[in-house]
């Protein structure tokens, strides 16, 4: 009897191991950094030399900023991580913050540290590899609701995708919102330009095709899917809900990232 009490009791436990989800990676650390006037190719000389030396396993991409007043700033973005992930330091820390200290840091004028989680449901065609984005930074108002403002964000891409817009197919964006930003709430959506700049040109994917008589709008389809009361809450959400915008261009680069 007791080994079979044993026996239920480690299959039980089994199983609801089994059931626990794996950890979401869908956080990504950026540090935001500026190389001090007349240092920038220094930066990236020494920025190349410590990716040699700590991060050939781990993918760190670097993207720099080349539009707006911070032109010349660097993203420094981690792979994706999970919760669990911020409990287990690197087993060379202390020699990895040495060599930052002594030949990164400085190199730099100011940096900054924040973490982002993905938001797929918010996303579009989000999978799309590209070099060249279009970054929009939006503050939100201090109370707003932000699973509110989620909600009617992944809303809009469903109904988008209900309507079938061809000229849907040539765009692609990611949708963050940065944590622990307090009541500075921030949300990021990130355009991947696969085509490059260029097809920021107006008219680039040629002239939007005119819709079918009697084709439904983006309003007939929200109140069709979520009904009227919900299309009124929408309205309240999105009304003043973003305080501030900031927009920048910015591209890959391959030569300072990790491969």
């Amino acid at each position: 009897m007791k080994k079979i009490l044993l026996l239920l009791l480690t299959t039980s436990c089994m199983s609801i191991y089994a059931q626990t989800p794996a950890p979401v990676k869908d956080l990504f650390t950026v540090n935001t950094v500026t190389p001090k006037k007349g240092q920038k190719m220094a930066f990236e000389a020494a920025w190349k030399t410590h990716v040699a030396k700590f991060h050939k396993e781990e993918k760190t991409n670097v993207y720099e900023i080349i539009s707006g007043p911070n032109a010349g700033s660097f993203h420094i973005v981690s792979s994706a991580r999970s919760f669990a992930d911020f409990d287990m330091p690197r087993s060379d820390a202390s020699v990895h913050s040495t060599d930052l200290d002594k030949n990164f840091f400085p190199y730099l004028e100011q940096t900054n540290n924040a973490t982002y989680r993905f938001i797929d449901s918010c996303s579009w065609n989000a999978d799309v590899q590209a070099e060249s984005f279009v970054v929009t930074v939006n503050h939100l108002k201090q109370g707003l609701n932000q699973n509110d403002y989620r909600r009617e964000t992944a809303r809009n891409q469903k109904i988008q995708k209900l309507m079938a817009n061809p000229m849907m197919a040539n765009f692609s964006w990611a949708y963050y919102e940065q944590l622990w930003d307090g009541s500075d709430q921030v949300v990021v959506n990130i355009r991947n330009l696969k085509e490059g700049f260029k097809s920021l040109q107006n008219g680039f994917f040629g002239p939007p095709a005119p819709p079918a008589a009697g084709t439904p709008t983006f309003r007939d389809r929200y109140t069709k899917e979520y009904g009227y009361d919900a299309w009124d809450a929408r309205t309240k959400t999105f009304d003043g809900a973003v305080t501030k915008t900031e927009q920048y261009l910015m591209k890959w680069r391959k030569d300072l990232s990790s491969q």
